[in-house]
């Protein structure tokens, strides 16, 4: 197809570096998490079985790559994972081994998403690409379409007609897969858009970004059907339950706002907890996972709008959740995945040292 493609952004994503580096002065700070004692008396952390798949070092500078962005195969088996080494790595769920290592991206990429058939793994970042791979070889198919500044945020339609992408350039996209066209590009609420998600019956888009603003479009034409004020700070994850009942979202300003679909402006914010909300994913039609800068995966009944406990192990920000049946995946900054298994909410009181993190780490890593 014809590249979509302009002058690069103007402004530069940082690097790799410059951002350890700014993420650590902010922890240091307090900034990121600030005082978390008060409410982590009161959590209680679920006994769900984890495994870990640590990510080899990159052979710049011998560190682990940062994790951005995760996604689970449809039949369960695989992850594709993806950060800031430029590579997207993925994985056997089976035994967590490394099955492909993907080579043709530039930059941080920062967005991965299976084809609801298994065929298509789509990747996206910071170098303005939109690269499509063949799933069972890892071969490289097609830059499917360039843009003209880096890309955060790719999602495929669930019935795998139409890819959305959004990024930093003022305009969310949305593509005819089938057609290699574009077929809407609706303004943004902002320049800076980090997230998006399609409605189980892929007739609602749904964006968000560092205005705040949750916009909702219709599809398949991209017409605006309403923007939420759901944040007053950056829009980090957007999620849909799997009934297509709610919509919830979450950034930078600590708060899980979800909104039902059928009375939009009856949307509420769960509790505040002491972190950026950096990433979500529903488990269950009223269970959501919340996970941030305080290092915890916490569990929300939304109904009840009560926190059923925290999954706790990785020890940097969780920046990527993912889920699918009884599997939930974990990333972030601390250069792991967690792979839990889902299980009954039961609680157990927080002991002194911490929570229990899990039975089965693979390749004898510590828990």
């Amino acid at each position: 197809m014809a590249r979509l493609a302009t002058n690069r952004n103007p402004a530069m994503p940082l690097s790799r570096r410059r951002f350890v580096v700014a993420v650590a002065s902010c922890a240091a700070a307090g900034w990121l998490a600030g005082p978390p004692q008060a409410v982590a008396e009161q959590a209680r952390v679920i006994s769900w079985p984890s495994r870990v798949v640590p990510l080899p070092a990159d052979d710049d500078d011998q560190r682990p790559p940062v994790v951005s962005a995760v996604r689970l195969h449809r039949d369960g088996r695989l992850l594709a994972t993806a950060g800031d080494d430029h590579l997207v790595r993925v994985w056997s769920l089976e035994g967590g081994r490394l099955v492909q290592k993907l080579n043709g991206h530039t930059d941080w990429v920062r967005a991965v998403d299976y084809a609801p058939d298994g065929r298509v793994l789509a990747t996206a970042g910071n170098d303005r690409r939109i690269i499509f791979w063949d799933a069972a070889s890892g071969a490289q198919l097609e830059t499917f379409a360039e843009h003209p500044a880096a890309i955060a945020a790719i999602r495929f339609s669930h019935d795998g007609k139409l890819l959305a992408a959004a990024g930093f350039d003022g305009f969310l996209r949305i593509y005819d897969i089938a057609a290699r066209r574009l077929v809407a590009q609706p303004a943004a609420p902002c320049a800076d858009m980090r997230t998006l998600a399609f409605s189980p019956n892929d007739s609602l888009l749904a964006a968000g970004g560092r205005c705040g603003t949750l916009r909702l479009l219709r599809l398949p034409g991209g017409e605006l059907d309403r923007d939420i004020r759901a944040h007053r700070q950056r829009i980090r994850s957007i999620a849909f339950s799997s009934d297509g009942a709610f919509v919830a979202s979450s950034g930078d300003d600590r708060l899980v706002h979800v909104a039902p679909l059928a009375d939009m402006a009856a949307g509420f914010s769960l509790p505040d907890r002491p972190a950026k909300v950096l990433s979500l994913a529903f488990y269950g039609p009223q269970q959501l996972a919340a996970a941030g800068s305080d290092n915890v995966i916490r569990l929300w009944d939304v109904t009840a709008r009560t926190e059923i406990g925290v999954l706790r192990g990785h020890t940097g920000s969780v920046a990527a959740l993912d889920c699918q049946a009884k599997v939930l995946v974990s990333a972030g900054y601390d250069t792991t995945v967690r792979v839990w298994e889902v299980g009954d909410q039961i609680a157990e009181a927080l002991p002194a040292g911490g929570g229990r993190v899990g039975t089965r780490p693979i390749g004898g890593v510590p828990r």
